[in-house]
């Protein structure tokens, strides 16, 4: 087939466009967007400012530029990613400015995400990917929000920005293969776009604090673990799963107690109770695991032992959705009533005690140090 070249630029203006892919702000990972599932329909608008947009596949290219003054299409694309009834392999926004995407999933559209800098569609077969690049400051602010940045208090901030610099130290290269750096999900850590909520600046000012800052033992990265609330005691990660870690510690927790999410109740009927316990090899009668209830301490433990078999409770938490494995348990008539304090796996940083001893004026150093131990502080370059 002839080769066809598109381009709707002048020199000039080539210049202009290269001054805005110049400017625009990709020095951060290159983030892999919407991770949780997949999607076929994709809609992106640059709200404002100047832009330009780059279409590629092999027979073609494709170059529009946009000044701040001109009308500004909202883009909506299928997986053939069509302009002008020609159909590229990616296709490249880079901009200043905000740039907002959102996608069509399960026949609704999801909410809007805003990004700064590049984002790039390319073509997966019947679906689309997305991948956006920002700065780093960017990232780590629209991580620790999407992570539990929805508060103003500084420190708490500050903790929370030097964790998510150090899991990416740590992960950066791991989906380098498939042309990115990390997922928008809890798989990676969350990112919901660049920081846009009520304390977008205030989060920004933290990450912006301790740029570049990691946390270290022996010198290396730390697997910088966090959760909601701790109900009041830590726990330590070869208890929720199995890697023992030197950095890691199990500390009483009073600052957690002060938080929003520290107490819960669920109730199971005797059916979904039994239900997973059988398939557990565990068959107790009501009145078995009445005396069994009784028998278990106050203390937050790990795992139920019946007979020579451990069970971790972690691995109940997630089966029966439970809150977290800090629980006491009551068997009644109908089913099991579940008492519970705190939130999450319970390893690492509480952020809501984190957010606590914040609002009481300790620094985010003090604050990751009371979690965690024989840490030291350095600062790394961007990737």
């Amino acid at each position: 087939m002839r080769k066809l070249i598109i381009l709707f630029l002048f020199a000039q203006l080539n210049v202009q466009a290269q001054e805005i892919i110049e400017e625009a702000r990709m020095s951060g990972p290159r983030v892999f967007l919407f991770a949780e599932d997949f999607y076929s329909r994709a809609q992106i608008k640059v709200k404002e400012g100047a832009y330009l947009l780059k279409g590629y596949n092999k027979d073609s290219t494709y170059v529009r530029q946009y000044g701040p003054d001109d009308v500004h299409p909202l883009y909506t694309f299928r997986a053939e990613l069509m302009i002008n009834r020609t159909e590229f392999d990616s296709i490249t926004f880079y901009s200043n400015d905000t740039i907002v995407l959102r996608v069509l999933r399960g026949g609704e559209w999801t909410e809007e995400r805003p990004y700064i800098g590049e984002l790039t569609l390319r073509n997966n077969l019947i679906y689309i990917d997305a991948i956006a690049r920002c700065s780093m400051e960017d990232y780590l602010a629209g991580a620790v929000e999407a992570e539990g940045g929805l508060t103003g208090r500084g420190s708490y901030l500050q903790a929370q920005a030097v964790l998510a610099r150090t899991w990416l130290m740590s992960n950066e290269k791991k989906h380098i293969k498939d042309g990115f750096h990390v997922k928008d999900d809890q798989s990676s850590q969350a990112f919901k776009g660049v920081a846009h909520g009520a304390y977008a600046d205030e989060v920004m000012k933290a990450v912006l604090s301790v740029q570049d800052t990691v946390a270290l033992h022996d010198g290396r990265p730390i697997m910088g673990f966090y959760h909601s609330n701790s109900g009041g005691q830590t726990l330590l990660p070869q208890e929720v799963w199995s890697q023992a870690l030197p950095y890691c510690r199990k500390v009483v927790d009073p600052f957690s107690l002060k938080g929003s999410k520290v107490n819960w109740t669920q109730t199971h009927t005797w059916e979904e109770w039994n239900g997973y316990w059988t398939r557990s090899y565990v068959d107790f009668s009501k009145d078995e695991w009445g005396q069994f209830f009784q028998n278990l301490p106050s203390d937050r433990l790990s795992h139920w032992t019946f007979g020579e078999e451990k069970h971790k409770l972690e691995t109940v938490r997630r089966a029966l959705k439970w809150r977290s494995t800090f629980v006491q348990c009551e068997a009644t008539e109908v089913g099991v009533i579940v008492t519970g304090k705190g939130f999450g796996h319970g390893v690492g940083m509480a952020q809501q005690g984190a957010m606590h001893m914040a609002a009481s004026g300790f620094t985010w150093q003090e604050i990751l140090d009371f979690y965690f131990k024989d840490l030291t502080y350095d600062l790394v370059n961007n990737p």
